[in-house]
């Protein structure tokens, strides 16, 4: 048979089957087949669950960072430290190589990571550890204590937190408070709720700002400027995101530094796309993601055992000679996210921390696992780009009668709603957007099932014997300051106490709502809203 030859000089055969290959549809991409199509996106991102099925067990992570060579790093609660590998090269990690295990060391939650050229830097309860992998079989074979000055503490919330690398080549890292915990260690220099900065050989150290509650993330931005997001409690009227100012005051537990303050300094934003913010990162200038370079990105926990809340929410920040000004948007909705990272790839990578105890431990269902976010073209404009929020029907006698009724049923002995006044229970101020009606209606009816960090009641048994039960406002190293059903706050000396223990039950009454209409529930409700 003669071959046919076009007038280009290819083969007649040959010319067909191009065409036809050409017509055809791209392959479908890989990570198609991981992709968690129930997450509710804002943007133009894919949501992909990373298929870990190789290495270590993936229970409760508690921290992901980008580290050296380009790998990235995370940890669980239960303290394996390990790189997250793409043994198939297919552009999603499916491995966990262990780095470290910090059990072999005695030590617990890892909650903090940062590094300095090969040296790996893990924040612990009671140490900094160092690490290198000398021989990079991408296990490390080398560690040591970097730095161990911190008070001491066996308490599951008393974390060493949100290291990072400054401009000045110092590590910045945080002392969450233990302005709640009955059985504070000393503290003698007062470094609880503080940032600290330390030398890059370990040798020097410095206090560098107070007053802070519960910190997870801080990020430089490309200016040098340090932002980092603080908890909303404990005198803290919102979730704050904050700018560092070396040397100053930001509010929680005021009197553990009192007479040495003049001014607090207030948050710079407030963060409202959901609550408990966890790690933060800026994103790369130099990487589009959508259009988001330059971008603040924030993963939230969301509220306590609340377990289909959380996500991702991402903050345009801008300078001008006047200061910053910022302007948040959602990113995505993935539940309990303790942490978030860019990887090599310009991609964005979370944490899902999973079900757990109080103390985020993991429990017998094991859970947890690492999403990542993928920029794609191909969605521009098909996502929305803020959450739908439903408007309510809040008629003024609604809220008259729920306002008498907030009186009536003496929810206004424990919780304010102006912001700022702290009395036994939470101060409500803003609590509509933080709960639904039916989150808001569940808090009530069940109160000892779901207890922020700082609203734990204390039992405290004196040596005469008589017993008292409220929440710790305040400790230090000779007295522990209680406050009890009432507001009304006590002083007991820590020389008078026989024991204490922490009561894992609401202080709020039950059946609250005994007696109630349906209306007049809803009236509640929507008083509650309206905050």
């Amino acid at each position: 048979m003669k071959t046919r030859i076009t007038p280009s000089g290819i083969p007649l055969f040959l010319l067909l089957i191009i065409l036809a290959s050409s017509c055809q549809s791209p392959s479908t991409p890989a990570y198609l087949t991981f992709e968690d199509t129930t997450a509710a996106v804002y943007g133009p991102y894919r949501v992909i669950k990373l298929p870990i099925d190789k290495g270590v067990t993936i229970v409760n992570p508690v921290q992901i960072s980008l580290g050296p060579g380009g790998f990235l790093f995370a940890a669980n609660q239960s303290g394996e430290i390990y790189t997250l590998r793409d043994t198939d090269q297919d552009g999603l990690e499916d491995s966990a190589l262990l780095f470290a295990d910090l059990n072999e060391l005695g030590l617990h939650s890892p909650v903090g990571f940062t590094h300095i050229g090969e040296t790996v830097f893990i924040g612990t309860r009671t140490e900094i550890k160092a690490f290198q992998d000398v021989d990079q079989d991408g296990k490390a074979d080398t560690s040591w204590t970097f730095f161990d000055k911190m008070p001491v503490s066996d308490h599951p919330y008393e974390w060493t937190s949100a290291l990072s690398v400054g401009p000045d080549g110092w590590i910045y890292f945080v002392l969450t408070t233990d302005s709640w915990n009955p059985g504070a260690s000393p503290d003698p220099q007062g470094l609880r709720g503080s940032i600290l900065k330390i030398s890059p050989d370990g040798s020097q150290w410095e206090q560098v700002a107070t007053g802070i509650r519960s910190i997870h993330g801080m990020a430089f931005n490309p200016s040098g400027d340090l932002f980092f997001a603080d908890n909303k409690g404990g005198g803290n009227p919102t979730e704050e995101l904050n700018l560092l100012q070396a040397g100053k005051f930001y509010g929680h537990n005021p009197k553990k530094y009192e007479g040495k303050f003049d001014t607090i300094i207030p948050p710079v934003f407030s963060l409202e796309n959901e609550i408990a913010p966890s790690g933060i990162e800026f994103n790369s200038v130099s990487n589009d993601f959508g259009g988001t370079g330059g971008n603040l990105f924030v993963a939230f926990y969301g509220p306590g055992e609340h377990w289909t809340r959380g996500g991702v929410g991402r903050v345009v920040v801008n300078r001008s000679s006047s200061g910053y000004s910022f302007q948040e948007f959602p990113v995505v909705d993935i539940p309990k996210l303790s942490d978030l990272a860019f990887g090599a790839d310009g991609s964005l990578y979370v944490a899902h921390h999973g079900i757990s105890d109080y103390w985020y431990n993991a429990v017998e269902k094991k859970t947890g696992g690492f999403y990542k976010i993928i920029y794609d073209p191909g969605l521009e404009g098909k996502n929305p780009i803020h959450k739908q929020i439903k408007e309510l029907d809040l008629s003024e006698a609604s809220l008259e009668n729920g306002k008498q009724l907030f009186a009536i049923r003496a929810c206004s002995a424990c919780h304010a709603v102006d912001g700022t006044t702290e009395l036994l229970g939470p101060n409500l101020k803003g609590i509509g957007k933080e709960f639904s009606q039916a989150e808001l209606l569940e808090e009530i009816n069940k109160p000892s099932d779901r207890i922020k960090p700082s609203m734990i009641a204390t039992k405290i048994t004196k040596k005469d014997g008589k017993v008292l039960l409220g929440r710790v406002v305040y400790t230090d190293d000779n007295a522990i300051s209680l406050m009890l059903v009432g507001n009304h706050i006590v002083q007991i000396p820590k020389s008078e106490i026989q024991s204490s223990e922490e009561v894992l039950k609401s202080l709020m009454y039950e059946n609250l709502l005994a007696g109630l209409s349906e209306e007049e529930i809803k009236n509640l409700l929507d008083y509650l809203s309206s905050l």
